[in-house]
């Protein structure tokens, strides 16, 4: 046999190994299909299709870091290849490097333009990375090829994460207003079967611009109520009452359900664990309602401890309905509606005669089957009723609403070195989510740098690489003058967040929508918040904190007031002394309050036994 045939059958058989590999791993048997795959780069590392289903198997066998590694190798030797850009940018989007990803789904939408699928995939990684126009172009150029309600449903609730500007945001709404009503005339709206399914999202950064929400989200509601009409399952226990009235517990305990994504360690599960400890079990019937993947940490553990039962249900809206129904609950609370799609779209249906929600994510939500808004009466302005589409339920005269375990930082405390801060000048913190900075923080950051010449002002990069460059960009708009002494530290683990807390001279709270972990957790420590209530409840948590604490005079009452409390703090050391112990010899009433127990419980009381 010639070199040239002994080549040629030598390549047939590595292209048959291959084939065997990816036959092994369709059937399940993924160790036997990675041994194929990696006998085959062994013979010849160059096989572009051998690194992509090496990659195929690392991700399907939860191996997320080996397949960026191997989809980055087919990529890189056969950038001709639609299908490994296209695995390469879903195993980087599984890392919510969203950046990166969408280089790679522009690459495959390059070589199948008319894949609108891949245009609109294209699209989401953009909307994530805050790169608006371009996903605003990717998702009419997915129309352009295949138009139906659910992508241009996409273009309408186009929200940025980083807003450019107040002008920009009231441009964003008023768009996504005109959009909805054009949606919500026509006609011929195409339905679909599972929402999720297609990736359609909530319109969660509403909740970031001060403004009242009630009318943009009845209107989204309304719309994929119409598009897709398997959202209005009721459960057959609820389809019992008479005239639309809910049927009255008819004795025994109130069978309470607490659901979320999130009971694990986040400001959710923080926030609730201590609901599943404390309610009083000789009158309510608790159970957790996980929707997977179930985490396992501390803090669903202790919640799966102390609830008396626990459903993981399937991140299958079908499905889901299904298991949820079967608890026959008289109350549903969803611990948070809108910070994730799974759960918002399961609010639409009807599982338990009293669904409710509260301050998980403070926004109404829009949705008709939610019956109460939880508050409280420290949160709320007078004319309240008009931000929800809910009933408002408030309790009263509480500091937060959650059973707050006190945190505590590590001791000793590393020095403002160790985050690369520097130790000889005022240190502002403001540590929330960078899509909390709206343009009005803007003004009230740069006026306390203006004020205060050796001020530094520290964030904490964004969970998404871009946001933090699109802050930088309108800071160089709206403050050219200071924006250099405002710095990013990295994200960070919980005891060294702790620990930069009680380091920072004074915190700003951001207006709009402020702290609630991040307070709590600064008051724990005695570092003193700086705070501006506003026009809906999402802008008044510290307040209540302090109204709790009696400390009314640590609000600021206008810009001007709080710009000056930032700065006497952080530059007068007595002042910021006295300031911190008085926060610490009255923050008792924040922690482990069992008054946010019992006025839930009183809640769940009227509203179950009407």
């Amino acid at each position: 046999m010639g070199e040239k045939k002994r080549r040629l059958a030598a390549a047939a058989a590595l292209t048959e190994r291959l084939a065997e590999a990816q036959r092994l791993h369709a059937t399940g048997r993924l160790q036997d299909a990675e041994k194929l795959y990696r006998q085959v780069l062994e013979a010849d590392a160059k096989r572009g299709d051998a690194w992509l289903g090496a990659g195929v198997l690392a991700r399907d066998g939860g191996a997320p870091g080996a397949a960026v590694r191997l989809f980055a190798q087919a990529v890189a030797l056969a950038p001709d290849n639609a299908d490994a850009h296209m695995h390469y940018a879903w195993a980087l989007q599984d890392g919510e490097d969203f950046d990166a990803a969408a280089v790679q789904w522009r690459a495959a939408c390059a070589l199948r333009p008319d894949d609108a699928v891949w245009w609109e995939s294209l699209g989401v990684v953009e909307q994530a990375a805050g790169n608006t126009d371009n996903a605003a172009e990717a998702y009419r150029r997915a129309n352009e090829l295949d138009r139906a309600a659910f992508r241009w449903v996409k273009l309408a609730t186009l929200i940025p994460p980083i807003p450019a500007s107040r002008a920009a945001i009231a441009t964003e709404r008023a768009r996504m207003a005109a959009v909805l009503d054009e949606m919500l005339a026509a006609d011929d709206m195409q339905p679909i079967s599972d929402p999720f399914a297609a990736r359609l999202w909530t319109n969660f950064y509403l909740a970031y611009h001060g403004l009242n929400d009630r009318d943009l989200q009845t209107k989204t509601t309304a719309v994929y109520r119409r598009m897709c009409p398997s959202l209005n399952f009721v459960a057959a226990h609820c389809a019992q009452a008479n005239g639309g009235d809910k049927p009255a517990v008819p004795g025994g305990r109130i069978r309470v359900g607490l659901i979320s994504q999130f009971l694990r360690n986040h400001s959710i599960g923080r926030t609730s664990r201590g609901l599943f400890a404390q309610l009083d079990r000789g009158q309510f019937e608790v159970t957790a309602v996980f929707i997977a993947p179930l985490v396992d940490d501390e803090f669903s553990r202790a919640i799966r401890r102390d609830a008396e039962h626990t459903l993981v249900v399937a991140r299958d809206l079908g499905a889901a309905r299904e298991q949820i129904a079967a608890l026959q609950l008289d109350v549903l609370f969803y611990q948070d509606i809108g910070m994730e799609p799974f759960s918002y779209f399961l609010s639409f249906a009807r599982l338990a005669p009293v669904q409710c929600t509260s301050f998980g994510h403070p926004d109404t939500t829009g949705v008709a089957t939610i019956d109460y808004f939880v508050s409280n009466d420290l949160y709320e302005p007078a004319d309240a009723v008009s931000h929800y589409s809910e009933r408002l339920f408030t309790l009263s005269n509480l500091g937060s609403l959650a059973y707050y375990y006190r945190p505590a930082p590590p001791s000793p405390l590393k020095p403002r070195a160790a985050f690369s801060l520097p130790a000889d000048r005022p240190l502002y913190l403001c540590p929330q989510n960078l899509f909390k900075v709206h343009p009005d923080m803007d003004d009230l950051i740069a006026a306390i740098l203006r004020r205060d010449s050796r001020g530094v002002v520290a964030l904490v990069e964004g969970r998404v690489r871009n946001w933090s460059a699109l802050l930088r960009k309108r800071w160089q708009q709206s403050m050219p003058d200071v924006q250099h002494r405002i710095v990013f530290v990295p994200r960070m683990r919980e005891g060294d967040y702790l620990n930069l807390v009680a380091l920072a001279d004074v915190m700003l709270d951001t207006v709009h929508f402020n702290g609630m972990n991040t307070s709590l957790e600064a008051l724990a420590v005695g570092t003193p918040v700086v705070t501006l209530p506003g026009n809906f409840q999402r802008s008044r948590h510290t307040q209540a904190m302090y109204r709790r604490m009696g400390l009314d005079d640590l609000i600021a009452s206008d810009a001007d007031a709080y710009v000056d409390a930032a700065v006497r703090i952080a530059n007068d050391a007595d002042y910021r002394r006295a300031v911190s112990s008085r926060i610490l010899a009255s923050n008792a009433v924040l922690f482990e309050d069992a008054a946010v127990v019992r006025e839930f419980e009183r809640f769940f009381l009227a509203v179950a036994r009407r």
